[in-house]
């Protein structure tokens, strides 16, 4: 008795020197935490600056370049239109709301077309000394942009001008390309656009309502702002120089003299900026907020250290007990359900039943690891293995897998199976709880469905977004030296086969093409439905085109060979684009480049292939 006494002594004075270490080291860690932060206080608001000023400016460029393609699609068409009033003016009518500008130009050595976007054309001849006075004319604001198209004649690409302040019709910049007409005149194409393209893109960024993001030159004047309700940013406040970007600045505006911390980045864009500010009383309410926030955590941390230190003694006297409890109610949970309850010892190597249900049985009353993984089906095998790793790292596992012997039947079904480590008062001996649940049917079930899912339900092939989901990892694993072939699959005359002869015999027809096509294709090859009448093929690391024209050539003469019960079908041809698949090349790329090639196979009369 007093040997035990002394016991419990000890471990109460143990427990109380371990707690008052860990309170110290709490403390330690908890100013140490404080230190830090206050330390790394101004590394914290850089990098969310920096990275605000980021995003703009990669948001910015991702538009620019989309305007450029935008100019660059809408000159590479006017190369292959005639230079006439009504073909020019059809075109701008469909293209600039498609391209979001307001008006066109194209000026010439001898002429200048106008197209005003309201519907409005004019076609003018005159000289190059005439040109800014015609302009002023027929569209006052477009005259800002002369300079620019000179610009892009000179460096032959497509330049975007700075933003013009165009009277009562406000900022307005423009795009110009050179281009060649089809007549082979040389021409410059100006599309002109409302300051309104840069707004919009700033209101597209996330905001608060304590900071703005903008777009701005070297001489304080916005390109484009946010649109707030209370707009405290205003033109020319600020006025930045090489020695603001790229850094945190604080700054004092020019009006009400307010200090603000701004970051500002160079868009490498004419002379843009992206200014992204905030009020410094804003930042400093900020920091001061966080430091509240930590000692308020620290506080709490503390008083639940010491309910958790109070709540551990009352739970390590009872643990024994409710142990037992614990047992037995799992027991009786799993007694008459499909779920039965072990016990692992791993002293002895030893698992039993301790609950058993009217499903689940034992080989034999205990069986060894050895023995158990017996049971497992040879493929789950790694999955076992891992869940026993798992147990003796983490102390718990879960994982669902296939085994024989545990039922009436000797036939492997598929069980669910969590186990939890667990260590006795006293002797210290390690025990392992945990549940083995029949899942076959629920486990059947969602297999089969998972296939639908991936299936196209007529065919049976890989559907769209499974066909995209495999090409898209066979071309992640081509090595340098490795190609495949991507192939397009068009029915010539599909839907004339629906018309005529119905959908019924448009869904055979669509069976008897797909399985020509597995009857064609090597087994690892990916055949995929993309919908309708489209197919996709991908032949795995095949570069030879003789080859690949070959299996195209038997694909289509194997569509004139038609089964006896489809002796009523209409004769079946194809139209095939394939392109080669190299390292880095992307699934969009290699759709692109094969439907390209489809559309010269169509264009040659269909029942054709094209190599791009």
């Amino acid at each position: 008795m007093d040997t035990g006494k002394k016991r419990r002594k000890r471990a109460v004075a143990l427990t109380i020197i371990v707690s008052v270490l860990l309170l110290l080291a709490f403390i330690f860690v908890y100013y140490a935490s404080y230190e830090t932060y206050i330390t790394n206080e101004e590394d914290i608001t850089v990098q969310h600056f920096t990275e605000m000023a980021t995003s703009g400016k990669a948001l910015v460029l991702i538009n620019v370049d989309r305007l450029r393609d935008s100019a660059k699609n809408t000159a590479s068409m006017l190369t292959f239109l005639r230079a006439d009033r009504t073909t020019l003016s059809d075109y701008f009518t469909q293209q600039l709301p498609n391209a979001g500008a307001r008006a066109a130009i194209i000026t010439t050595e001898d002429g200048t077309s106008v197209y005003d976007g309201a519907g409005s054309f004019h076609l003018s001849h005159h000289t190059t000394d005439e040109y800014s006075a015609l302009i002023q004319e027929e569209i006052p604001y477009s005259a800002a942009f002369a300079a620019t198209a000179r610009q892009a004649t000179a460096t032959g690409d497509c330049v975007i001008s700075d933003l013009q302040d165009c009277g009562d019709d406000g900022g307005h910049f423009c795009t110009a390309i050179p281009l060649t007409l089809k007549d082979g005149r040389k021409a410059v194409l100006t599309l002109i656009y409302p300051q309104s393209v840069l707004n919009e893109l700033m209101d597209s960024v996330p905001s608060s309502d304590t900071t703005r993001l903008c777009i701005m030159d070297s001489y304080g004047n916005f390109v484009a702002t946010q649109t707030m309700k209370e707009p405290w940013v205003t033109p020319g406040q600020f006025v930045l120089d090489s020695e603001t970007t790229d850094r945190l600045t604080t700054v004092t505006a020019l009006s009400d003299q307010k200090q603000y911390v701004a970051y500002a980045k160079s868009i490498g864009v004419n002379d843009w900026y992206v200014l992204y500010v905030m009020p410094k009383t804003v930042l400093d309410a900020q920091t001061q907020a966080g430091s509240n926030r930590i000692h308020l955590f620290g506080t709490a941390c503390l008083l639940f250290g010491v309910l958790i230190f109070g709540a551990g003694l009352y739970k390590n006297r009872i643990r024994y007990y409710r142990l037992k409890l614990f047992k037995q109610k799992f027991r009786i949970a799993t007694l008459q359900s499909a779920r039965a309850a072990f016990e692992y010892d791993k002293k002895r190597d030893s698992l039993c039943l301790i609950s058993e249900c009217e499903h689940i049985h034992l080989p034999k009353p205990s069986l060894n690891l050895s023995e158990l993984a017996a049971c497992v089906h040879p493929a789950d095998r790694p999955l076992y293995g891992q869940a026993v790793i798992e147990l003796r790292r983490d102390g718990t596992t879960s994982t669902t897998l296939r085994a024989i012997h545990f039922a009436e039947e000797d036939a492997y079904r598929w069980y669910h199976i969590t186990a939890t480590r667990l260590t006795d008062k006293g002797e210290g001996k390690a025990l392992t709880i945990g549940t083995l649940e029949d899942i076959d049917e629920r486990e059947k079930e969602r297999l089969i469905l998972a296939e639908k899912a991936t299936k196209d339900c007529l065919t049976g092939l890989c559907n769209r977004a499974e066909t995209e989901e495999i090409v898209r990892k066979r071309l992640a694993g081509l090595g340098p030296d490795d190609h495949s072939a991507f192939a397009i699959i068009d029915l010539d005359n599909f839907k004339n086969i629906n018309d005529e002869y119905g959908h019924e015999c448009g869904d055979r027809a669509l069976l008897f093409f797909a399985e020509k096509l597995r009857a064609t294709f090597r087994f690892g090859d990916v055949i995929g439905r993309l919908g309708g009448d489209e197919f996709i093929v991908y032949m795995t690391l095949t570069s030879d085109k003789e080859i690949i024209k070959r299996r195209m050539k038997e694909l289509m003469d194997s569509l004139e060979m038609h089964r006896s019960d489809d002796a009523e079908l209409p004769p079946i041809t194809c139209s095939v684009g394939c392109c080669i698949a190299s390292r880095g090349d992307s699934f969009e790329d290699l759709y692109k480049s094969a439907d390209a090639a489809l559309y010269e196979s169509k264009a040659c009369g269909k029942g054709h292939a094209t190599m791009a």
